[in-house]
């Protein structure tokens, strides 16, 4: 069909050629001086002969017949190739006919929008009265103020005031308290706040938001480099702090290399999508959070889902997959296969069996994509996470290590680290690298400085700038054990009078070391009450806590269900951090035992 096509081109401009060559020569033929276009268009110029005249019209003549003559020619063209190829006519027809159509829908679409536009647009007077009303009324609250009521089992009435913890300003955080900004946290809140409560709640795990050295390297670092980085990695937003953040990641967890993406969240999802395609196999644990199941839903991958840290549960998974591919004398290795874990699970506070996952995953020839974001800097013996947790190294049991750098590191972004490869990869297809502004830049020096923190390696001078009570290395991530075995002894210690009153009413759902601690309604509790009302006795625990108890802690039943696999159940959720001692954790208690008391066993009675 091509040959064809091309040979009638050729045929159609080969005659128009030699057509117009042939009017040259005649033209020329005919007298001896050839017109210039000056002489052409000066019709009035005496100077023009008669010869010159009849050369000028004989040229025009010829002119019209051939462009009169070029309709039929071309009627007899398409007719000869229409006979030669009529499959050829048939598509080039159809395509001319389809861009016709489109003009003309797109237009009449143009046409409709713009007059549903005006028909939809206010009018001077609907603005005079927004305007009006804006300045009268102000801004309606960012926060909707609701009042919820426990129905069914409990029906206790009102609370005019339950979103309390909802709409709070933090001004700053010194220490184990959050400061409270009362002027705008009012506007959110009916309730009366303390300007104080002491910090269960952010994931400050080692203590870096009040730390006096992670804030004069901020300070300096933003008087050097101002505060954006005004442009993507790849296209002017690649400055010295970044490279050196990557650079102090990757020394620090011992890898080839590590890549920096500017949100915490983008890493993960990034990370996977960059790596699984469609066609891949992802075999996922079902409790892993939001960020991981977005990169698993863009990467289009085909995903399997095995309960949540059941790792016979994983097996049998694998070895269905690998008789599948027997049955279907499939290759295995034509197909690029994952496993997909958390190290410490932020929905659950639980720890991933590394080790048995590790195993499973050489047996059957998978790669591991782990995310530890709250694992590096709160466990493993120097905070290098989870897998050193487990007696396991990065590059080596795992191939692709992914965590978000907001949490025990304190800074913004998130980083994934592996062989040069990993990394070179994602420079390339990351969509988070690629496609996003970079980190701030000094934020990226805080980075730098919290891994030296976190190593004991600070320079001399930053060292004696710092505060002499101010902890580092070793000593800061043991301070952090002892805070956190403080905390759940205590919460499960039965003879302790406060903690006597959660007995049989919350439990802890979390491992033992893991900093995040969750709490929930102990069976007894919640056996006939519906998902909502157990969100809404949690959220009064929290905030009896928040206002009487002046201790701020996190209910998590109302947010923690959007975009999971497998939606936990409703909890309050208990941070340990470094800078917490035993008496921040007997406030803690004590205010629990209180909100407990208050919630569950007054109302109850008054409900008799």
């Amino acid at each position: 069909m091509a040959g064809k096509f091309t040979q009638h081109v050729f045929n159609l401009g080969f005659s128009s050629g030699r057509a117009i060559h042939k009017l040259l020569l005649d033209a020329r033929s005919s007298s001896a001086h050839w017109p210039s276009p000056s002489e052409v268009y000066c019709i009035g110029n005496p100077n023009i002969s008669s010869i010159q005249l009849s050369s000028i019209q004989s040229v025009f003549t010829y002119v019209v017949s051939f462009l009169s003559q070029l309709p039929n020619r071309y009627r007899i063209w398409w007719w000869n190739l229409l006979q030669s190829d009529p499959l050829h006519v048939l598509v080039e027809t159809l395509l001319i006919v389809a861009c016709i159509v489109l003009v003309v829908l797109q237009r009449r679409a143009d046409w409709r929008f713009s007059q549903e536009r005006k028909k939809g647009a206010p009018t001077d007077k609907d603005i005079e009265h927004l305007l009006k009303d804006w300045k009268e009324n102000g801004r309606k609250p960012l926060v909707s103020r609701k009042e919820g009521t426990i129905t069914a089992r409990s029906g206790w009435g009102e609370s005019k005031c339950l979103e309390a913890g909802s709409g709070l300003v933090v001004e700053k955080i010194e220490g184990s308290r959050l400061f409270l900004d009362l002027q705008l946290s009012k506007e959110k809140n009916n309730c009366k706040l303390p300007q104080s409560v002491l910090n269960f709640a952010t994931l400050d795990y080692i203590a870096t938001s009040s730390s006096p050295i992670l804030r004069k390297t901020a300070l300096d670092a933003l008087k050097h480099y101002g505060c954006g980085s005004c442009g993507p990695r790849g296209f002017y937003g690649t400055i010295d702090a970044h490279l050196e953040a990557e650079e102090a990641v990757s020394k620090f967890l011992g890898t080839e290399g590590a890549i920096l993406y500017s949100d915490g969240a983008s890493a993960s999802t990034s990370t996977l999508a960059a790596f699984a395609k469609r066609g891949d196999m992802l075999i996922v644990d079902e409790g892993v959070n939001e960020a991981l199941l977005t990169g698993i839903n863009l990467s289009r991958a085909n995903v399997r889902y095995f309960r949540h840290n059941d790792v016979k549960d994983l097996r049998r998974i694998l070895e269905k997959v690998k008789q599948q591919d027997i049955s279907l004398k499939r290759n295995a290795t034509d197909q690029r296969r994952f496993l997909v874990v958390e190290g410490m699970y932020r929905n659950w506070g639980t720890l991933a069996p590394l080790k048995e996952i590790v195993a499973l995953k050489e047996e059957f020839h998978y790669r591991l994509i782990v995310d530890d974001s709250h694992g590096i800097g709160t466990l493993g013996k120097s905070g290098r996470g989870s897998l050193e947790h487990a007696g396991l190294k990065p590059m080596i049991h795992c191939e692709i290590l992914t965590f978000s750098l907001e949490n025990a590191l304190g800074s913004v972004g998130g980083m994934t680290v592996g062989s040069e490869e990993v990394v070179d990869h994602q420079r390339l297809s990351g969509a988070g690298y690629c496609f996003s502004a970079s980190a701030p830049p000094f934020l990226s020096k805080v980075c730098v400085e919290s891994v030296k923190r976190l190593q004991g390696t600070l320079d001399e001078h930053e060292s004696k700038s710092a505060d002499e009570t101010e902890l580092t290395g070793s000593a800061l991530l043991s301070r952090l054990r002892e805070s956190i075995s403080h905390l759940y002894s205590t919460l499960t210690n039965s003879s302790h009078p406060y903690a006597l009153k959660l007995r049989n009413r919350l439990s802890v759902t979390s491992d033992p070391i893991s900093p995040l601690l969750y709490l929930r309604l102990a069976d007894e509790e919640a056996t006939g009450r519906t998902r909502s009302e157990q969100t809404f006795i949690l959220d009064q625990i929290a905030h009896h806590c928040l206002i009487n108890g002046n201790v701020a802690v996190v209910s998590t039943g109302g947010h923690v269900k959007k975009y999971l696999q497998l939606v936990p159940e409703p909890s309050l959720r208990l941070v340990a951090s470094a800078s917490h001692d035993k008496e921040d954790v007997e406030v803690l208690v004590k205010a629990l035992g209180e909100a407990v008391e208050s919630v569950l066993v007054h109302n109850a009675s008054q409900m008799e």
